[in-house]
């Protein structure tokens, strides 16, 4: 097998490169630190050109799914992938070997970055008003911001990284709060120029953070390893939640009734996909469970409901049943129409963030 040119220029430039600069070279897998060797040719483009007559079908697709393609119709795994089917008579009509030496010079660049840093943390919400993302309908803007941008922008100012990437173990509606110990998320910090952090700059950056805007605020901030980062995505839909919320009822009930609630343990619900968000998510029939449930009575019709339940349950259809799309709801246990107001998260159970202990 011939070996490819790339792989010979591998072999020999990090050896010319460390004896020139005196610094060690260390693979992708270790290194957090990165200089790329970029080779323009102004012509490139105008000779890979010729894949369209070796391939004509599947580069006039091509060039009509830009949006798929975003290296470029022309990326050098997608040149090799389709010569894999070319005969070698077909191809030798289009390019001579040796092919021909370049009438132009090539370019040389440089790009030097460093490997993403993740950063973790929990925040909570203490609005109403304000969405856990960009809240955009047909590309206008909903709300004036999101948690994600308030923290993001002060977290990308602070470390001077050329983007950050929001993850969080699950997400709260517009109108609900975050309270608590806060719901855990993390940030992938893109080229970040600040890498290495003491406990002061935690410090300084939760304040700059909590400084900006008073309805969000952060407790906890840790670099966490991109390994864990998993663990967000599983407390997302294996950990317990906890919540409070204000119901009413059409009529006046009686405390004794709604009190059995109490008497619930892990009682298992049929909740079919809600029809506030059917738009994003597809229709199906999700077990889930309320591990426990409190009631405190504060007039005839209004009572606060306390719940403990696995995670993905949608509460507000536990309360008005969404036209009984989740079984059972309150309206049905009750057998009294009843309705929530104001929803709050309390409590997320996750350890979070996880902090590896230096050996």
């Amino acid at each position: 097998d011939l070996v490819p040119l790339k792989q010979i220029w591998k072999y020999i430039y990090p050896h010319n490169v460390t004896s020139e600069v005196g610094l060690i070279h260390e693979s992708g897998d270790t290194a957090d630190f990165f200089v790329e060797l970029v080779i323009q040719w102004e012509k490139d483009e105008i000779e890979m050109q010729v894949m369209e007559r070796l391939c004509p079908k599947e580069y006039k697709e091509r060039a009509k799914k830009t949006n798929v393609y975003n290296m470029g119709v022309y990326s050098r795994q997608g040149v090799d992938n389709s010569l894999g089917s070319v005969s070698h008579t077909k191809f030798m009509e289009e390019f001579s070997v040796p092919p021909p030496v370049p009438d132009t010079p090539f370019q040389l660049d440089f790009r030097m970055s460093r490997s993403s840093i993740w950063l973790g943390g929990r925040y909570c919400k203490y609005t109403r008003e304000l969405p856990q993302t960009p809240w955009l309908i047909k590309g206008v803007r909903k709300c004036f911001s999101s948690v994600e941008e308030l923290i993001g922008d002060k977290v990308k100012e602070f470390l001077d990284c050329e983007q950050v990437k929001f993850l969080a173990s699950g997400r709260e509606d517009v109108d609900v709060r975050m309270l608590g110990s806060g719901r855990p998320f993390a940030f992938e910090c893109v080229n970040s120029k600040k890498t290495k952090l003491s406990q002061s700059d935690f410090e300084d950056l939760t304040k700059l953070i909590n400084d900006h805007h008073k309805a969000v605020q952060v407790n906890s901030l840790a670099l966490v390893s991109k390994s864990s980062i998993k663990r967000l995505k599983q407390g997302e839909e294996e950990k317990r939640k906890q919540y409070t919320a204000l119901c009413i009822t059409k009529d006046p009930y009686e405390l004794e009734n709604i009190k059995k609630l109490e008497e619930f343990k892990d009682l298992v619900l049929k909740q079919e996909t809600p029809i506030r968000v059917l738009h994003r998510r597809a229709n199906a029939i999700r077990d889930k469970i309320v591990h426990s449930m409190t009631v405190t009575q504060l007039n005839s019709t209004l009572f606060k409901l306390g719940v403990i339940s696995s995670a993905g349950t949608y509460i507000k259809e536990l309360v008005h049943g969404d036209f009984e799309r989740t079984k059972p709801n309150l309206c049905s246990i009750l057998g009294v129409d009843t309705d929530i107001l104001a929803l709050d998260v309390t409590e997320v159970f996750l350890e979070w963030p996880l902090v590896e202990k230096e050996a």
